[in-house]
């Protein structure tokens, strides 16, 4: 198949056994170990042991198991003895002798124990745990499994600061009981363990004399605590009630506690200097600065109070608060500080530098001898122009070797290890940050990840001692985390299509090539971004503020994510065989899952029986069109009909087919065997350039049952197939892994579109095309309406489950609305004036239909009046505009009530949608007339920075008509030069299922080339 090879690709080898724990891995000319070297941090990290007996962290390795697997978890059993495996590193042991026999499973810690339970959930019985759902169907007799596996370092480490309010912000006990069980079964050692600190702080500033109103200043509020942890801001979102300070104390204990049970090393905070105004009252003669605005932020949140680490004070304010810290929760001896996160220290001398790292060491270590200090090392990469070699060494190498230990945070795309030697000796982890603000969409650069990895492992006195995720949201692109989390045990790069396979079948207990396929094709394509892309986010057009140059990249190929979309919509409907002797299609357990299929299957026939008539309809109106458009000229108006327009009958149909589903009783059996079959023929009407026939999507499905797509407002049709009458039935996949895909899937389409939308509603208005800017607009706004309601079937996309768990923390109604308030803000203006707009954007159902389809519509109405009032856009007037009348009241709209739980069929949804949307891709292949042969370097594609096309379903085309049902000419603005804005080239999308016949066209359109360097590539060749 066209696209599925990868030329000379080659594996990369991580040499992660052989490099042992000596110092720096140090390798001799020869290239062999040298064991006589012992690393010197080695001697300081060898004291930080588990706190639990192993007696205690087996008997959480045991809850694990009744939590996740109630019904199976006499199946197993655990127990926890350090001494099966090297020092410093974990090892599991798993044992299963089948014959429905217990699985006996060893751990050097708990969290080595629930390492190999995951392990042998995941290769032996084909499971998958996640973060928004798992699929644990486990066969009746577990299969015979007999594994060792040792990590390649001694620490996996979990966690952002920021991390804490983009995602965990409201998370109760049982949410992090969840995380802490995923933790553990991931072989996460090292967490970040942040919460409560405000109540420590309270005490120990109250005591040195700052007022509790003062204190309500400082403390910012319940979404923004990183930022007021890290001194970037202060008092915004808050004041913090007394009730947080007592639920996050409380909240804090069970967390530690657990942690601790398996094994774990939590990291707690230290003083990094940052301290209330009141303190100056307090101390008039401290050392205490003022640092300058954070993130557009002015002073008034901003501008946070620092007291220098060489003042005494500091001393006596470190060592209070780790003591105060300690005594309330234990310790583990590991502390983070962060006192230059995006911020400028006051000097670049060496000597000061120094004596700053030595002072904040010197504050933990006066309170815990055997502290050791956790930094990121963000501030290496971010500010990269101040820390050079000679300003980074002398902070490094302020502390001894081995008390301090970096997190390279940013690895898979930007590590710092080899710039700074290595950070000079002290010790790293590689940590793959990958997210920013916690933002939805597709993205990975798996292919760096792997490459870097490689580097590390291999790099001359490398002082890694383990791997880490810290990125700063979480609840997107789990995949990229399912393989980092390998990354800690792997001796070998894994074959990503090979992984890509394997990954599919178990996150859905399936074998389905389609799904295996899909899954391959994302990997290549939208997870193995080349570019260097810091904050992949920006790019998403629809998220951002409106304004006529949005930032926009795509660095994949569009073609491959619409493949996906189509193997996934294949995949929706499953054949299960039925155990009545005539054999098995995909067998899925048990006669009663048969029974229930079956019953599935009917309701979904039931409520296809209306649609059968609507494309006998549709069909019929389809015929008396190309009648009357025999000798006649296509009007201006129908080659530019609103897409929103043409799909009107699509909402009828969705709103007849839900009044038309029935139910059926569970177990009993429908009139008729259920599949999929093509009804009519896909023609689009290319209007005089060829038709264009969608390729037949032929499955591995027995008994010539197939899925095809037809490209008009009708769904997919399910009906007999009389051949497979006795042998098989067809229902919906509902395994919630796939669920949660599809719509994700879905989603991301739409983003694209809904993008490419927007930036032809932008080339109209520079073409003072106000027809054309309306028409754009209302197709934009057609595609925000579906994907908000696509997103509002599932759990995982809802903005009222956001806002509902922040509202759960409040003892009262003004608590309830500071708590939502903040829950607001953060996912849109981040900020009172919009400091860091759509920073943390999600691409959540009532987000988008609530707050970013009004900014549209109002950026389109100031567009069409910019022209016809013949003046140019007035950006700043708009930007005023959203704030006061949309942005703003959204946040602080506390009383708003958004769904909290999913509403809508998720399969029926995206079908409809489906059948909506995916012919413009295919249609978006055609040449606009106006591109004139040029020669081939003026054809190569510079940046994607035109819109994809999105022709009418009438006509298949993309001409762009400047004139308006009137047949007059629109004015350009006043102002405006007259050169187009618009490249008069068209960045085009071409599908795998086009026929031989458009080949021709590909010189005239630009299409995004794959980077097929053989030198560079993990990928093996597709099959």
């Amino acid at each position: 198949m066209r696209g599925i090879q990868r030329r000379g690709a080659f594996k990369l080898v991580l040499f992660l056994g052989s490099l042992t724990a000596i110092y720096g891995s140090a390798i001799n000319p020869e290239g062999s170990a040298s064991p006589s070297l012992v690393a010197p941090w080695e001697e300081h990290l060898k004291e930080i042991r588990p706190q639990a007996s192993p007696d205690v962290q087996a008997a959480a390795a045991e809850g694990l198991v009744k939590r996740l697997l109630p019904d199976r978890a006499s199946d197993f059993s655990f127990s926890v003895d350090p001494s099966i495996g090297p020092e410093g590193r974990d090892t599991f042991q798993v044992v299963s002798p089948g014959m429905n026999a217990s699985v006996d499973i060893v751990g050097t810690s708990g969290v080595a124990a629930a390492w190999g339970l995951l392990h042998f959930l995941k290769y032996s019985c084909d499971s998958h745990v996640s973060w928004e759902a798992d699929q644990l169907s486990l066969p009746d007799s577990l299969p015979e499994a007999k594994i060792q596996i040792t990590s390649n370092d001694r620490f996996r480490y979990y966690q952002n600061v920021c991390t804490v309010s983009y995602s965990m912000a409201w998370w109760k006990w049982s949410r992090w009981e969840r995380e802490i069980d995923w933790m553990a079964l991931n072989g996460i050692n090292m967490p970040l363990a942040f919460t409560g600190q405000e109540a420590i702080w309270q005490r120990v500033y109250s005591k040195l004399g700052v007022t509790q109103e003062e204190l309500d200043d400082h403390f910012a509020g319940p979404a923004f605590l990183a930022w007021g942890r890290m001194g970037n801001i202060f008092g915004w979102g808050g004041p913090l009630p007394q009730s947080w300070h007592e639920q996050t104390l409380s909240l804090q204990h069970q967390i530690l506690q657990r942690m601790r049970d398996f094994g774990m090393y939590p990291v707690l905070p230290a003083f990094a200097g940052h301290v209330p105004a009141g303190l100056t009252r307090v101390y008039p003669e401290a050392n205490i600065t003022r640092l300058g605005p954070w993130s557009h932020f002015n002073c008034t949140y901003s501008c946070t109070y620092l007291l220098d680490p060489n003042d005494p004070l500091f001393q006596e304010i470190g060592s209070k608060f780790i003591e105060e810290m300690t005594s309330e929760f234990g310790t583990d001896h590991l502390y983070n500080c962060d006192t230059f996160n995006e911020m400028t220290p006051q000097s670049s001398d060496s000597a000061y530098l120094r004596s700053v790292g030595a002072s904040v060491f010197s504050a933990m270590t006066k309170a815990d001898p055997n502290a050791i200090w956790v930094m990121q090392g963000w501030l290496f990469y971010n500010a990269a122009w101040f820390w050079q070699k000679p300003e980074a060494e002398a902070l490094l190498t302020s502390v001894p070797i081995g008390r301090m230990l970096v997190l390279d945070l940013a690895s898979e795309m930007a590590p710092q290890y080899s710039r700074l030697e290595s950070y000079f000796g002290q010790p790293f982890i590689f940590c793959m940050l990958h997210d920013y603000g916690g933002v939805d969409g597709f993205f990975g650069n798996v292919d760096g990840l792997l490459s870097n990895m490689m580097e590390a492992r291999a790099f001359p006195n490398v002082t890694i001692v383990g791997t880490g995720l810290t990125p700063e949201g979480i609840n997107q692109n789990y995949v990229m985390y399912d393989l980092m989390n390998e990354l800690a045990w792997r001796t070998t790069a894994p074959n990503i299509t090979d992984w890509a396979k394997s990954y599919s079948s178990r996150r859905y207990n399936s074998a389905d090539t389609k799904l295996q396929e899909a899954w391959q094709l994302l990997m290549r394509s939208v997870y193995d971004c080349k570019s260097f892309l810091r904050y992949h986010g920006k790019n998403v057009i629809i998220m951002q503020r409106p304004r006529l140059n949005p930032r926009h990249f795509i660095w994949y190929s569009v073609d491959d994510v619409v493949k996906a979309w189509d193997l996934f919509i294949e995949a929706t409907l499953v054949v299960y065989g039925r155990s009545d002797g005539f054999g098995t299609a995909e067998q899925y357990g048990s006669d009663s899952e048969t029974e229930k299929a079956i019953s599935q299957g009917q309701e979904l026939s039931e409520s296809q029986e209306f649609l059968e008539e609507e494309l006998q309809e549709h069909k019929e109106k389809e015929e008396e069109v190309e009648d009357e458009e025999v000798g006649q000229s296509v009007s201006t108006d129908t080659e530019r009909s609103s897409l929103h327009d043409s799909n009107k009958s699509t909402g009828s149909s969705m709103k007849k087919c839900r009044e038309k589903a029935v139910t059926r009783p569970a177990g009993t059996l429908p009139r008729e065997d259920i599949s999929v079959q093509n009804k009519a023929s896909m023609t689009s009407h290319s209007r005089g350039e060829g038709n264009m026939q969608k390729s037949d999507f032929s499955g591995a499905i027995p008994g010539s049952l197939r899925m095809r797509a037809k490209e008009t407002d009708i769904p997919m049709k399910i009906k007999v197939a009389d051949e497979s009458r006795s042998r098989y039935v067809a229902a919906p996949r509902r395994e919630p892994t796939f669920l949660h895909d599809l719509v994700d899937m879905t989603r991301q389409v739409l983003q694209i579109l809904g993008g490419q939308e927007a930036l032809r509603m932008i080339g109209y208005y520079h073409d003072g095309d106000k027809f054309g800017v309306q028409l754009a607009n209302s197709d934009l706004q057609s595609i925000l309406e579906d994907m908000d309601s696509i997103l509002a079937t599932s759990p995982d996309f809802l903005l009222g489950a956001w806002t509902r768990d922040a509202a759960s923390w409040a003892t009262n109604e003004q608590e309830r609305e500071l708590y939502v308030h903040n829950a607001l803000n953060q996912v849109t203006i981040w900020g009172p004036e919009g400091q860091i707009v759509d920073y943390a954007g999600k691409q959540w159902s009532g987000l988008i239909s609530r707050y970013v389809q009004p900014r549209w519509k109002l950026f389109s109405n100031m567009l069409i009046e910019s022209l016809e009032d013949g003046l140019p856009f007035d950006s700043n007037a708009f930007e005023q505009k959203v704030f006061d009348e949309i942005e703003e009241p959204f946040s602080r709209d506390v009383n708003a009530t958004f769904p909290t739980e999913p509403t809508g069929d998720t399969i029926e949804t995206a079908l409809l949608l489906y059948a909506k949307y995916r012919p413009f891709f295919d249609a978006a292949f055609k040449v606009d007339d106006s591109v004139q042969e040029q020669d081939d370097e003026s054809l190569e594609p510079k940046s994607l920075s035109t819109p994809i096309p999105l022709p009418s379903p009438e006509t298949g085309m993309n001409k762009r008509k400047r004139m308006h049902s009137s047949g007059t000419k629109p004015t350009r603005p006043r102002g405006y030069s007259g050169a187009t804005k618009r490249s008069k080239y068209q960045v085009m999308v071409k599908s795998n299922l086009l026929d031989d016949n458009l080949k021709t066209f590909q010189k005239k359109t630009l299409i995004r080339k794959k980077d097929e360097d053989s030198e560079n590539s993990i990928w093996n060749s597709f099959v």
